[in-house]
């Protein structure tokens, strides 16, 4: 839970803290039936709503803040999203069955990342308030979002 051991371009890297994060969400979706992919904003470039895999989790980078500046270093917040998304046709007009497939999911998803001790952040990750869930024919998507602390340091 440091930058200890990382170069500072490593540090420096917005996106580093994904595969640790990816690997939280396989660890906790393990073993479900059925499977559960983990997919990245990468992964789900050019996938349509009809073809995604579901259940699954989708982990997207949502940007940052400036929490600290003293000039030569920053302390950043960044925002990861890790979207449940699950698809289930039943009760298709209310969404009621979708959601009720979420739900496990997504606390699967939160205890796995809240309070996560990552590689390249130096502090816990952090639980914070998620934009709405959305619903639309048979889809579900609740995502629960994430807040990472780096330090960005100005190469010497």
């Amino acid at each position: 839970m440091s930058t200890q051991g990382l170069t500072v371009d490593q540090a420096n890297n917005f996106l580093a803290l994904e595969p640790y994060l990816v690997a939280l969400l396989r660890q906790a979706v393990a073993g479900l039936s059925p499977a559960v992919h983990v997919f990245t904003a990468a992964d789900l470039a050019d996938v349509k709503q009809g073809t995604q895999k579901t259940p699954a989790v989708h982990l997207v980078y949502g940007g940052y803040r400036i929490s600290g500046d003293n000039g030569t270093s920053w302390e950043l917040e960044h925002t990861w999203l890790a979207v449940v998304a699950v698809r289930n046709v039943a009760e298709v007009r209310s969404g009621k069955a979708a959601r009720q497939d979420a739900g496990l999911l997504v606390s699967r998803v939160m205890f796995a990342l809240a309070g996560a001790r990552v590689t390249g952040a130096v502090r816990p990750l952090a639980l914070i308030s998620p934009p709405s869930a959305g619903y639309s024919g048979g889809h579900q998507y609740i995502p629960s979002a994430f807040k990472a602390t780096t330090v960005f340091r100005k190469p010497q």
